[in-house]
């Protein structure tokens, strides 16, 4: 956990994050698996709650004193050697509250993205977008099953446990804001071990051929911390 950078954030995915999702997307996976940009835009404007991202932000340089102490004490000895007007911050300026966000910059380096799908485990058709020739593909908003379509890392900052923070995460808002009953995802055989780790239990061997490779079916129920 210790490698976490200091500055994470993570919130929902919005519309206008999308082209950073699809750059993020096609780091991740090959052609045949990744997130079209049309199936990100379909389901980022219908269930934009059901996606979220793992950000890295930076900050005006004062308000790294509220939000990155760690940040702003480094940042204040590199600055205090080349210009000795910004060696000191004025406390009474910390408490003001910015005019507009102090977030400067938002880095996406990871994200999931969701949608409630219409069976119990993922299908071909819960990957696809809504057709009148298929009533079970897109986005089934009276489900209680939602149905993970992409898990994504930035590659450059795999390693850091960051898959596992932004799971737990998730899976964590979407329990004690009760917005389904369980959650299911398809895995490739070798990520079996990291997602039983999060607590996804192995169904064996799913129908769903997406890509055209073999996947497993995984699920984890939801529970609100309240009812624990």
């Amino acid at each position: 956990m210790s490698d976490f950078p200091p500055n994470l954030s993570i919130r929902p995915l919005t519309i206008e994050d999308i082209d950073k999702c699809v750059v993020l997307e096609n780091k991740g996976f090959s052609e045949f698996e990744r997130c079209t940009p049309e199936k990100f835009k379909y389901r980022l404007r219908v269930c934009p709650e059901l996606c979220s991202g793992l950000f890295i932000r930076d900050y005006e340089y004062k308000y790294n004193a509220i939000n990155l102490p760690e940040v702003a004490d480094a940042l204040s000895k590199e600055n205090s050697s080349n210009d000795d007007s910004n060696t000191e911050t004025n406390d009474d300026d910390l408490n003001e509250l910015p005019a507009k966000s102090s977030v400067t910059k938002e880095t996406l380096v990871g994200h999931i993205i969701a949608t409630k799908i219409h069976s119990s485990v993922i299908t071909g058709s819960a990957m696809e977008l809504p057709s009148a020739e298929d009533p079970t593909a897109g986005h089934f908003e009276g489900s209680r099953t939602v149905g993970i379509h992409s898990v994504v890392i930035d590659p450059e900052w795999q390693g850091k446990n960051l898959g596992t923070l932004l799971l737990h995460d998730y899976i964590q808002k979407l329990s004690n804001q009760d917005l389904g009953d369980k959650v299911v995802i398809i895995a490739h055989k070798e990520l079996i071990p990291f997602y039983e780790k999060i607590g996804f239990n192995n169904l064996g061997e799913s129908d769903c051929k997406f890509g055209g490779d073999t996947w497993y079916d995984m699920a984890i129920d939801l529970i609100a911390e309240d009812d624990i």
